[in-house]
C-alpha cells in the first residue's frame, strides 16, 4: 500500500508539473500577443501624434514640415513591400533593372504623396480604439479621426506587420477603402494604357510638382 501511495504521489506531482508547464506556456503566448498588439497600437498613436505636432507647429517652415513628415513616413511604412504590391501581377513582367528603378522612384513618390496629403490637416485628432491580431506577424489597429469642430468621425484601420522584428505599416483602410489597393488599381490602369515608361513618367511628374 505504501508503494502504491508513493506511485500515486509521484504521478500527482508529475501531473502538477505538466499542468504548471502548460499554464506557463499559455501565459507566455498570451503575453506575446498582448505585447504585439500593444506595440502596434503605440506605433500608430506615437506616429500620428508626432506628425500632428509637426504640422501644427507654426515655427516650422512648410518645406521643412514636408521633409520631416516624409522622414517619418519612410521610417514607419513598409515602402518597399508597398511598392511591390502596387505593381500587382505586372511585376512579373518587369526586368530586375525596371523593378529597381521603379522601387527607388516609388519611395520618393510615396513620401511626397504623404506630405502633400497632410498639408490639408487641421483640427483632427486620431484616437486608437483597439486592435486585432490577424496572424503571428500581422495586427489590425483600429482608430478613428475626430474633427474638433463638427465632431465628425472617420474610421481608419492600420495594417501593421512585423518584418524582421520591426513593426511597419503596410496599408491604411479609410472607411473600408484600402489606400494600397486603390493605388494598385491606379497604377495598373496606367500600366495597361501607357506601359512601364508611362508609369515612370507619371511618378516623376508628381514628384516634380510636390
Amino acid at each position: 500500500m505504501k508503494m502504491n501511495g508513493k506511485i500515486l504521489n509521484n504521478k500527482y506531482l508529475m501531473l502538477k508539473k505538466i499542468l504548471f508547464l502548460k499554464i506557463s506556456i499559455l501565459f507566455f503566448l498570451i503575453s506575446k500577443v498582448i505585447a504585439f498588439e500593444s506595440e502596434a497600437e503605440q506605433l500608430i498613436q506615437s506616429t500620428t501624434s508626432d506628425a500632428k505636432a509637426i504640422i501644427l507647429n507654426n515655427n516650422i517652415k512648410v518645406e521643412d514640415k514636408k521633409k520631416k513628415i516624409e522622414q517619418i513616413a519612410l521610417k514607419v511604412v513598409d515602402v518597399d513591400g508597398l511598392s511591390r504590391f502596387t505593381l500587382g501581377s505586372s511585376r512579373k513582367d518587369l526586368t530586375n533593372e525596371q523593378l529597381e528603378k521603379y522601387t527607388k522612384l516609388f519611395r520618393t513618390f510615396f513620401s511626397k504623396n504623404i506630405s502633400s496629403r497632410l498639408q490639408n490637416y487641421s483640427d483632427q485628432n486620431i484616437e486608437v480604439i483597439g486592435s486585432k491580431k490577424i496572424s503571428d506577424n500581422y495586427v489590425l489597429v483600429k482608430s478613428k479621426m475626430v474633427s474638433k469642430v463638427n465632431k465628425q468621425e472617420i474610421k481608419i484601420d492600420w495594417r501593421v506587420f512585423k518584418i524582421k522584428d520591426k513593426l511597419l505599416i503596410r496599408d491604411l483602410v479609410v472607411e473600408g477603402l484600402s489606400l494600397a489597393k486603390t493605388q494598385r488599381e491606379e497604377f495598373n490602369s496606367i500600366l495597361n494604357s501607357k506601359g512601364f515608361d508611362g508609369l515612370i513618367a507619371t511618378l516623376k511628374d508628381f514628384i516634380s510638382k510636390n
